[in-house]
């Protein structure tokens, strides 16, 4: 069975007000940016800040190894210093990247991998 609903709903505002319906952004005044933060779990207060051209909609990743990868709207895979939020590495991608990076083994060899725009990288970690 198939059913179809049709929903009619009348909207009464004013000529100068704007209507979000939802599912959108709303830029700021101000010049907008995202960052990825570290808080120390003991005091809540922030440890350090990546700041991020715009706000990103990616996935942040800590490993045992004290790495921390995510990436941006740009396209930029990148890892930081968990301890410092120093810059290691970056990896231009080509596409944005929405995804969360994750990670995995075959045999004594560890991977991260992330999703940028219609393709996905993996990257081999090196050993210490």
């Amino acid at each position: 069975m198939c059913r179809f609903v049709r929903w009619d709903r009348s909207i009464t505002r004013q000529a100068s007000s704007t209507y979000y319906t939802g599912g959108s952004e709303k830029r700021l005044d101000e010049e907008s940016w995202g960052a990825v933060r570290a808080l120390d779990v003991k005091t809540g207060k922030q440890a350090w800040d990546f700041k991020l051209p715009t706000p990103t909609w990616a996935g942040v990743m800590a490993t045992a190894g004290g790495l921390v990868f995510s990436g941006s709207n740009e396209g930029n895979f990148f890892a930081l210093d968990a301890k410092s939020g120093k810059p290691l590495w970056q990896f231009q991608t080509g596409g944005a990247i929405r995804s969360g990076p994750m990670s995995f083994a075959v045999g004594d060899k560890q991977f991260v991998a992330v999703a940028g725009g219609h393709a996905l990288f993996v990257f081999g970690l090196d050993q210490p």
